[in-house]
């Protein structure tokens, strides 16, 4: 009973937030909307930058590619609107490329796209974290909704109670991201707190694999050799499963980057820098961790936990290609997927940098 109890609550507030991202653009009469979301093209070599103002998209692409015959793979637009060309279509990207989106109401809005040379050793946008935009009654990183490489789990989390993944104000317009795992009596045990590049989408969760409600990774093309970031970590005071029963040891923040080259469905790990640590850490702490190319073996101290996961379409590639995505994700407690950790447990994560040798 208890079981079901708990997945009927989850398709509740699942329901809940899909009737909310449905009625944002509803209205009596015929919708006007007519905007792009969200426009990648394969092989890309960062995330594409979105002007609502003027109409623009800005896509890096890498060195040797041959502009006259792309095709965009992904093409969001407004609801109840059309796109042409669509998505699939071959274009020259060579010069600017005009996307005619036309509304319900039949009015129309030209997006001007253009794709220009990637920069090289490339960081990801905001990845100090003081660009914050408001959702609601709580805060996402990022400039907007449709300018953002960042993802967190707070709009599930703030049906039932607070966001658990917030800003935090260190002065002099410095902001850094602290994430809380928190108590969730309405959906499961605890919700541990997670920063991540991707989004949560707005399916049903599956109750025993919350990770299938989040779409992880973001496009980049960079080689780095280590990340660096500056962090606090303080453990919650009691370590339990998902059933609430005391476990040995105690809590671990996981703090990750993981490389990737995507082709259709395959996803193909390339390189792999994690740190996965427990220790009570109550100041600024400056931390770099190696990110090794290749397959991990048993030797590797982060194997156990590190390894590809098949069950999500992974598999390990080629140390010496190319990646086309990088998820990066911070956890406040890092089996917070199984509903294990301690409630109260807190990250602090601010200055993520990309190093290159």
């Amino acid at each position: 009973m208890k079981l079901r109890i708990t997945i009927y609550l989850i398709i509740l507030i699942s329901g809940t937030i899909l009737l909310q991202g449905c009625i944002q653009e509803d209205k009596f009469g015929l919708s006007s909307f007519n905007e792009i979301k969200a426009f990648e093209i394969p092989g890309q070599a960062g995330t594409s930058t979105i002007n609502k103002d003027e109409g623009t998209i800005t896509i890096p692409m890498g060195e040797g590619v041959d502009l006259t015959q792309l095709a965009p793979s992904t093409i969001e637009i407004s609801n109840l609107a059309k796109v042409e060309p669509g998505v699939g279509e071959v274009q020259d990207f060579s010069e600017t490329v005009i996307y005619r989106v036309t509304a319900e109401d039949g009015s129309i809005a030209e997006w001007a796209v253009n794709v220009i040379p990637a920069l090289p050793n490339p960081q990801l946008p905001n990845s100090n974290f003081d660009q914050w935009y408001s959702v609601s009654d709580y805060m996402q990183p990022g400039e907007s909704a449709d300018n953002t490489v960042w993802g967190t789990a707070n709009r599930g989390v703030a049906i039932a109670g607070d966001a658990n993944t917030v800003p935090e104000d260190l002065g002099g317009g410095d902001f850094a991201a602290k994430m809380t795992s928190v108590a969730a009596p309405l959906i499961v045990r605890m919700a541990a707190a997670t920063l991540f590049t991707g989004k949560f989408t707005d399916e049903f969760p599956s109750p025993s694999n919350p990770r299938s409600n989040i779409d992880f990774g973001t496009p980049f093309s960079g080689r780095p050799s280590a990340f660096r970031i500056d962090y606090r970590y303080l453990p919650g005071a009691s370590y339990e499963d998902a059933d609430g029963n005391p476990l040995p040891g105690g809590d671990e923040c996981d703090i990750y980057v993981l490389l990737q080259k995507r082709e259709g469905d395959q996803i193909q790990r390339i390189g792999t820098g994690w740190f996965r640590d427990g220790t009570e850490v109550t100041d600024w702490t400056n931390l770099e961790v190696e990110i090794k190319y290749g397959e991990l073996t048993a030797s590797d101290p982060e194997f156990e936990y590190a390894d590809v996961r098949p069950e999500e379409g992974e598999s390990w590639g080629n140390p010496d290609d190319v990646p086309t995505h990088i998820v990066v994700v911070f956890s406040s407690s890092a089996l917070g997927d199984f509903f294990t950790g301690a409630i109260g447990s807190e990250l602090w994560v601010n200055n993520f940098d990309l190093v290159y040798e």
